[in-house]
């Protein structure tokens, strides 16, 4: 079982950084009625995210899980947490399918995405059993006061999520900010429309957001504008 330590980024978000294979992120997200958790890591990660949440004050129940994308770092832990809690799974349209048990693969554009996530799939099928998502969420919906932003590019149905109280942007893989050093995924093949996740960027820079906090590495607090811009001048 990986280290979970929770780490407090805005009134009502604490990131569950996870220290497994690699660190990984997911969140709690307070609401009037308890948690929603934002992804799930990795298979066999589950049970560490839902000690995290038992440590917070009462409601600290998951009411919902909402998985941003398909990867297996975001799924993965999903079957232990809805064995051992009464949540909901959600994701977008568009994603549902890839949660589900579709191969990412069918939707990557270019040779070496198709390799490496046919590859990936495969160990996925072997690693985490079939999940079934119980509801979609649509771009510009709104769930525990966070809204829907729809990011495709690493995976075709990836979602980012903007808590409007607190003006926090949970990015999933939209960047990678791994060693402080923000970039695109730094895993070649892992990301299924490289061109659409770049633009994708743009999409985040749009809300005029400053705080924004990825799944892979610290969240970038008052800077994420500037950090966005250079980001994208940079890829051209």
């Amino acid at each position: 079982m990986p280290v979970a330590r929770l780490r407090p980024i805005s009134p009502h978000v604490a990131a569950v950084d996870l220290h497994g294979r690699f660190q990984v992120a997911a969140f709690l997200v307070r609401h009037q009625r308890g948690l929603c958790l934002v992804d799930a890591g990795f298979p066999g990660w589950g049970f560490a995210i839902l000690t995290a949440a038992s440590s917070l004050p009462a409601p600290n129940e998951i009411t919902d899980l909402i998985l941003t994308n398909a990867h297996a770092d975001h799924i993965g832990g999903t079957p232990e947490i809805i064995e051992h809690a009464d949540t909901r799974v959600l994701s977008s349209v568009l994603e549902k399918p890839y949660i589900e048990g579709a191969s990412l693969a069918a939707g990557a554009r270019g040779f070496l995405p198709k390799v490496a996530l046919t590859l990936n799939h495969l160990n996925r099928k072997r690693e985490i059993p079939t999940i079934e998502v119980d509801a979609t969420l649509q771009p510009g919906e709104v769930i525990h006061d966070l809204e829907v932003l729809a990011i495709p590019g690493h995976t075709p149905g990836q979602i980012a999520l903007l808590h409007r109280t607190d003006g926090l942007l949970i990015s999933s893989d939209a960047l990678f900010n791994v060693s402080e050093s923000p970039s695109l995924d730094p895993v070649p093949g892992m990301t299924a429309d490289p061109q659409a996740a770049r633009e994708s960027l743009a999409v985040l820079q749009a809300t005029g957001v400053e705080d924004l906090a990825p799944t892979h590495g610290p969240a970038i607090l008052g800077r994420a504008q500037a950090v966005l811009a250079a980001l994208r001048e940079q890829l051209g």
